[in-house]
């Protein structure tokens, strides 16, 4: 049911060649920053065995600052609660529309005051966790109803709910929003638009049936992508995968930047050329196109993801060559480089992760397809 895993050793120390430049000055030169190596050490989960530790979909993973483990099955409609070894403690929701009862939960924020804010499709439900359960306290509706996606539960600098998702903009498009929403039910509401960089990447196709019309999507294999964290008060980031600079918005809403080196990215493996072909072939039947909407580029985005960690650090990491066994990271404090992280490529840290300076959550999947809740312990070099 739970699994204590094995301790691995100790990774080669390496220089880091990255730095943290405002205003879209060129890269600082090589700076000595700690590295911090991962280890897998608490799986939760099983093919089949007692219920709590058998999940449908486990959508995120996250930590209370007890250490407690909570599992979001959006699935199971429920919200499972671990202590730190693994150990089943109890569970939240249930599927249905009452009272702390969910529909495809799909993951959790504490607000500043320690509520625990569960998100869903059409509301925020919000619980006091405690020693041996979760009180349910109340119910927020959302304004993007009907939309799930990779979206973290945040709070801005003045304790309000940030939604995030999709708004309707006409003709059956839309654009990204992010609603602070005020305790009065009243909204701020801040649209924000894709760079022009990442809108190469993909397509937008118009169809129409007997049943009326709508918008198939597109995607270039290995393309630039639009990438977005938003953290702690407020803090929120940007960048286009294709390029090592990163826009910092800081809690108090000044504007920074995020330099790094000029990696092209890795190389394609002749695995992922030929995935990348079938899925373009697939897009061409799919979208009746007479060639392939998209070339194959021969390098991937030096750029994979962005995310900031429960201290407001914020995360950038890079894109893993194929075959690779770890996935790597900057650390950055404001705009300063402070650190490099290292763990298993096994573990996915998914849309939304949850890092704190000494552990991540995610998830692993092995060859039978048996999803787990996963913990990475980091320890710094000596």
């Amino acid at each position: 049911m739970k699994r204590r895993i094995p301790r691995l050793g100790a990774w080669a120390a390496i220089l880091l060649s990255a730095a943290a430049c405002a205003g879209g000055d060129p890269p600082a030169p090589e700076v000595d920053v700690p590295i911090f190596e991962g280890f897998v050490d608490l799986e939760i989960g099983e093919l089949e065995g007692d219920d709590p530790y058998v999940f449908g979909y486990v959508f995120s993973v996250a930590a209370d600052p007890l250490g407690r483990i909570l599992v979001t099955d959006s699935q199971a409609h429920a919200v499972r609660v671990f202590d730190p070894d693994g150990n089943f403690l109890f569970h939240l929701g249930g599927e249905g529309d009452g009272p702390g009862e969910f529909r495809t939960p799909c993951c959790v924020g504490f607000s500043p005051e320690g509520e625990l804010w569960v998100r869903q499709e059409p509301r925020f439900t919000v619980f006091e966790l405690e020693e041996a359960g979760a009180r349910y306290v109340r119910t927020v509706r959302r304004l993007f109803t009907g939309q799930l996606g990779g979206y973290p539960v945040v709070f801005d600098a003045e304790g309000r709910i940030i939604d995030l998702g999709l708004l309707p903009e006409g003709g059956g498009r839309f654009v990204e929003a992010r609603i602070h929403l005020n305790p009065d039910g009243s909204a701020d509401t801040i649209r924000v638009l894709e760079p022009a960089e990442a809108a190469e990447g993909h397509k937008t196709v118009e169809f129409s049936s007997d049943r009326g019309f709508g918008f198939m999507y597109f995607h270039q294999p290995y393309g630039p992508q639009w990438l977005q964290a938003y953290g702690p008060r407020g803090a929120w980031a940007s960048a286009v995968s294709s390029a090592y600079t990163v826009e910092l918005l800081g809690p108090g809403g000044a504007v920074s930047w995020l330099v790094g080196p000029a990696d092209p990215g890795p190389t394609l493996s002749p695995a992922e050329v030929e995935q990348a072909r079938e899925r373009l072939e697939g897009d061409m039947e799919r979208g009746n196109f007479d060639e392939p909407p998209f070339d194959i580029p021969e390098r991937k985005p030096p750029l994979a993801a962005l995310f900031f960690d429960r201290g407001g650090r914020l995360w950038v990491q890079r894109t893993a060559a194929g075959g690779a066994e770890t996935t790597e990271a900057d650390v950055y404090e404001g705009t300063t480089l402070v650190a490099r992280y290292r763990w298993p490529r096994r573990v996915r840290a998914g849309a939304l992760p949850w890092v704190t300076e000494a552990a991540l959550y995610g998830t692993t999947t092995d060859s039978l397809g048996v999803q787990r809740a996963a913990r990475v312990r980091f320890e710094r070099r000596p």
